[in-house]
């Protein structure tokens, strides 16, 4: 197949997956958007008439059951079933089902790609980039099946929301409305209805709360949860604008509603960056395909350390730009469920390590160790300082030892390069003919023949490749051609002998695994770059949960903070330090709290709760959210816009980096170098005329 061809071929082949990709995603949004009822799901769980769903939804459940017994396969589908399962509260065949359909579209496009890939690729670097994007893209695929699923139920909690304030406007009972609501409700939102509804009519509902927030797959649902067993428990209470509870729903549902749009304006701007920073790896192989066709001196700029050092390089870089990628979408509202117990744990706990990272972690109380206990807070990593310092250092050693492994590797292709590249002549810039590369080649064969000869000789090297070339008839009757060979194989033998792992080397390895080492406290420093564009958006809705709760008769600042912590993710750590110490001193916890997390309005509202312990009552201390509403509606509007765009201004930088370092890296770079090589043998070969 013509080199054109198959250019074309993989290009084709790309735009056509991807296009094939972004088609199926949305069919599948649009199939799943408006799911059944539960009477649907039970109804195919049941035996008797068989439909093709029916039968669809039987088969994936023994695909599922045959998968089981494997055990990489258990692994592989028990990481799915919990990111589901900190989702919904499935039952085992929805859960099953929802599991198998989301590995087999993941797969089953993976495989779609990567079998036409690996069909026509025989690089074996090419195939490790094309395997490397291919986990990358699987992650990818899984997150978007699992976002969809996370915004189905927002949509839903927000259809709920007004389901329940028409029964409730019927009712006038909390647990009546929450039950009809939820009967007319999708499948995913009945499941949590029901268990709203059963904390509502518990015999002990507290314990029965505190169980359904730690399974609650967000904060709404939380908050409704919990504004519906006070107003059970408590009764409602007429304002002056209504209803206390329709005004604490109308208050949450604005919140669902701004997250809502926020999550549909990020996931438009931020779409297919993923894809466009992983889209490089497709694309090395046809670029240096391309360019070792057209300009031919490039073969040795492909073929040498540059470029492979260049190729890693550019591999690193869209490694690198994945992970913040998907930095920026955990920050957006998905944490995905750790393995009780981490691998930086299991290590920690072997002896040996454990007394390794002893001596390379700071000791408890330096000012190092407070400044990395901190950044994990703020982070809020589930990472205990050991363990972080565990991950530290594996990163560290591994980096040292691939960058070592690489130069070992590029000195052995170095001398391969040396040993079998045909041998051009010096005026030669273009690409040889057929006849003259067979001679080429047997020049070449011809020089390594003569340099495994003379291989053991110590002293007078050049003379016995003189004799050695002498042998050959056609060398041996032209005088300046046997100089010019023995010249040639003497700087041949001298280049490879000069091909080992050099002390410089050695210590460039040591500084990347100094790099390495550092590289985990750069990821959580990026993290914390980015929660603090939402710190604002997070003390905004403090407000709104005060103000839902500021009216009712029994409400303590003790209690303000245990729904602050239930609404809190850049600021829990800090709020759940101060309700530990509550009780030993509202004041003092509350000052600490104002050291501990020291932003400028987040530190306003927690000097309003230090008012509203003793001195004047919480709907006073912050009664000017009332009357500043208006405003400070318009204002989280333009606080949205502006972290939306900051947002989507880092994304589309680091989504691009791969591509601009693959144009300019890997083909601009490469032809300046080469073009700038060939000036300065043209000159040379001017200054010989002269």
């Amino acid at each position: 197949m013509e080199l054109k061809s198959l250019l074309s071929l993989v290009l084709g082949g790309a735009v056509v997956f991807f296009l094939a990709a972004v088609l199926l995603f949305q069919w599948l949004s649009r199939k799943n958007t408006g799911a059944g009822s539960i009477r649907e799901y039970e109804e195919l769980r049941l035996p008797g008439k068989a439909t093709r769903k029916h039968a669809l939804h039987s088969l994936l459940q023994r695909i599922y059951a045959a998968c089981e017994p494997v055990p990489l396969l258990r692994a592989y589908l028990t990481t799915i079933r919990k990111r589901l399962t900190a989702l919904q509260p499935y039952d085992e065949w929805k859960l099953r089902l929802e599991t198998i359909k989301i590995a087999l579209a993941a797969w089953g496009i993976l495989l779609a790609a990567a079998i036409p890939l690996i069909l026509f690729v025989r690089d074996p670097m090419t195939l490790l980039m094309i395997a490397t994007g291919i986990w990358a893209l699987h992650g990818m695929i899984a997150d978007v099946f699992v976002h969809r699923l996370e915004n189905r139920l927002l949509r839903q909690l927000r259809h709920f929301m007004a389901d329940v304030r028409h029964h409730y406007h019927r009712h006038g009972m909390v647990e009546e409305a929450i039950y009809d609501a939820a009967e007319a409700s999708p499948y995913e939102m009945t499941l949590h209805g029901q268990e709203v509804y059963a904390v509502l009519t518990a015999s002990h509902p507290e314990q029965k709360l505190e169980q359904y927030y730690e399974v609650a797959p967000n904060r709404f649902l939380k908050g409704l949860a919990g504004i519906s067993h006070l107003v059970k428990e408590y009764g409602d209470k007429t304002l002056q604008n209504g209803s206390l509870y329709l005004k604490a729903l109308g208050k949450l549902t604005t919140e669902l509603n701004l997250d809502i749009l926020r999550r549909e304006k990020l996931s438009y701007l931020l779409q297919g960056l993923t894809v466009i920073a992983l889209i490089p790896i497709l694309f090395t192989k046809p670029i240096e395909s391309w360019a070792r066709n057209y300009f031919p001196a490039m073969d040795d700029f492909y073929a040498g350390k540059l470029g492979w050092i260049t190729k890693m390089v550019i591999l690193l870089i869209i490694f690198g730009s994945y992970v913040l990628l998907r930095k920026m979408r955990e920050l957006d509202g998905e944490h995905k469920p750790r393995r009780r117990k981490p691998w930086e744990q299991r290590a920690y706990d072997l002896p040996w390590v454990r007394r390794v990272i002893d001596r390379i972690s700071p000791e408890p109380g330096t000012r190092e160790a407070a400044r990395c206990a901190m950044l994990l807070k703020e982070t809020n990593s589930p990472f205990r300082l050991e363990w972080f310092f565990v991950r530290r250092a594996a990163i560290s050693a591994l980096a040292f030892l691939l960058v070592l492994g690489l130069f070992v590797t590029l000195h052995a292709v170095t001398k391969h390069q040396l040993l079998y590249a045909p041998v051009k002549p010096e005026t030669m810039f273009g690409r040889l003919s057929p006849e003259e590369e067979a001679k080429a080649r047997q020049t070449a064969a011809l020089d390594r023949r003569i340099m495994a000869d003379v291989k053991g000789v110590k002293t007078k090297l050049s003379e016995a490749i003189f004799d050695e070339l002498r042998k050959d008839p056609q060398l041996a009757q032209e005088e300046a051609q046997l100089r010019a060979a023995a010249q040639r194989i003497l700087n041949k033998m001298e280049a490879v002998d000069g091909e080992y792992l050099k002390w410089w080397e050695v210590m460039l390895a040591l500084m990347t695994g100094w790099g390495g080492y550092f590289a985990p406290v750069g990821i959580l420093l990026f993290q914390r770059q980015m929660r603090q564009m939402e710190m604002k958006h997070e003390v905004d809705q403090f407000h709104s949960v005060i103000a839902m709760l500021s009216e009712m008769d029994r409400m303590s600042v003790e209690h303000l903070l245990e729904w602050m912590v239930r609404f809190s993710v850049i600021f829990k750590e800090p709020i759940q330090h101060c309700l530990l110490h509550y009780e030993h001193g509202a004041e003092q916890a509350l000052e600490e709290l104002k050291e501990a997390a020291p932003f400028l309005p987040f530190v306003r509202t927690v000097e309003k709760l230090q008012l509203a312990v003793e001195k004047i009552p919480i709907r006073q201390a912050f009664d000017d959210l009332e009357s500043e509403q208006a405003f400070a509606q318009e204002q989280r509007k333009q606080d949205y816009e502006r972290l939306i765009e900051t947002k989507a201004g880092w994304g589309k930088m680091i989504g691009f980096a791969p591509m601009m370092s693959l144009i300019f890296g890997y083909l601009v770079f490469p032809l300046v170098y080469v073009s700038l090589g060939q000036m300065s043998v043209y000159y040379e070969q001017i200054q010989k005329i002269q």
